[in-house]
């Protein structure tokens, strides 16, 4: 019977490594060619647990058993932790890692040091073992729980981690129940050692396919992402600024003021004649980049032409529009380019429509395009600011009024020169 518990115990840590080692395969294969982080952190993470089993089932070829114990503890807590900072990087990017691997490191000692010697068996070597373990799982779920986005593929990893915190937990108390004695054999002979092995193999099967799982959904989002972006300028495509714009007025509050920005980089075509295309899209490329510094991440900037942008600011009136608009022009004075002459300006003009959800998309971009008409032809490098419905001149004969409450407010710049 003790040889029968011995060879079950065995099967199934061969079992583990091999799910451990296959699932290290997966993540890296998966997401090799991606920027996906979270499938080289849980391959490392898986690829160590797997050493873990290889250090319980070879654990009685070492001399030292406090040294096999060591071994076997470091390598499970590290993979445990790898994986939590790799949730870490997924769903809290800018936190830190550094507490994570400090809690790795302190547990480490303390069992190495404490918790070692006492018992086997006993209720404080077996929570002093298997707590740490509980604990780092726990700060797992409690990443992935506490992001702002929380789809279903999230919440049934929260769920699997939960689970893998208290199954760690119930071996604790299995260990004093079932009584694995002093020495690797005698672990690998126990009952305690079939159950443990048995329910780490199935949460780890578990674990690893809802992490394989989240890694899909992060590698589709990356690339539906992708095929949404401008390659050149980095900005949403037209497509794809247009549905989110259209959404976006939807959902916004009854009465709440949106500004809608078309902006244009003056004389566009006289530099890609007179300086070669790629200063053409150097040119580009600096604007989407001024956008994003000026505007932040969380604004909705689009490329829907050529040389021709598209800005959706909600809550924000006309004033507030025109300090963005200032903002960005500034970002732009006295920039340098590699394939653009330093005496060369290049500059934009700007054409502001302040909208509601009650005005269709269409409607109040055909209100920005005019504007952005009248700013070009009061001389560019300005902008245009047209009052919400209000009646637009036709582009072949453009008002430049002033602030006097007609349709168009024309604001220049200090200078208009060639661009």
């Amino acid at each position: 019977m003790r040889q029968r518990s011995m060879n079950s115990a065995t099967f199934l840590l061969v079992f583990n490594f091999a799910i451990g080692a296959a699932f290290a395969v997966a993540f890296l294969g998966l997401t090799w060619r991606s920027g996906i982080a979270l499938g080289r952190w849980c391959a490392l993470g898986f690829l160590s647990a797997s050493a873990t089993v290889a250090v319980e089932g070879f654990g009685f070829l070492i001399p030292s058993v406090r040294a096999v114990s060591a071994l076997s503890f470091g390598l499970l807590m590290l993979a445990l932790t790898l994986i939590a900072a790799g949730l870490s990087r997924t769903f809290r990017p800018d936190a830190s890692l550094v507490p994570l691997f400090v809690i790795l490191a302190a547990s480490a000692a303390f069992n190495a040091l404490v918790v070692f010697d006492l018992p086997r068996g006993g209720w404080g070597q077996a929570l002093g073992y298997q707590l740490p373990f509980a604990a780092m799982l726990g700060i797992a779920a409690a990443i992935v729980l506490g992001a702002s986005r929380r789809r279903a593929i999230d919440l049934a990893l929260a769920a699997i981690l939960i689970l893998s915190a208290a199954q760690f937990v119930a071996k604790a108390v299995l260990a004093g129940l079932a009584g694995s004695g002093p020495g690797v054999r005698d672990y690998l002979a126990s009952t305690y050692a079939f159950y443990s092995q048995t329910a780490g193999g199935i949460l780890s099967l578990l674990l690893g396919l809802t992490l394989f799982g989240l890694m899909m959904v992060e590698v589709i989002e990356a690339a539906r992402l992708s095929l949404q972006r401008d390659g050149l300028s980095g900005l949403l495509n037209r497509g794809a600024f247009t549905e989110r714009a259209v959404r976006a007025l939807a959902a916004s509050p009854p009465g709440a003021r949106t500004s809608l920005i078309l902006c244009d980089l003056d004389r566009f075509k006289g530099i890609n004649d007179r300086f070669g295309h790629a200063a053409g899209d150097e040119a580009i490329r600096a604007f989407g980049e001024r956008l994003r510094v000026a505007l932040g991440p969380e604004t909705l900037c689009g490329r829907i032409g050529g040389e021709e942008f598209c800005i959706l600011l909600p809550a924000c009136d006309a004033e507030a529009a025109c300090a963005r608009i200032e903002a960005i022009r500034a970002l732009g004075q006295g920039a340098r380019y590699a394939l653009i002459p330093d005496d060369v300006a290049v500059t934009a003009s700007f054409g502001i429509a302040v909208t509601d959800r009650s005005e269709p998309y269409d409607a109040a971009l055909r209100r920005a395009d005019l504007a952005l008409y009248a700013a070009k032809a009061a001389g560019r490098d300005r902008f245009c600011l047209a009052a919400p419905g209000a009646p637009l001149t036709p582009p072949n004969r453009p008002s430049a009024a002033g602030s006097d409450g007609s349709s168009l407010r024309v604001r220049g710049a200090g200078r208009a020169g060639p661009a």
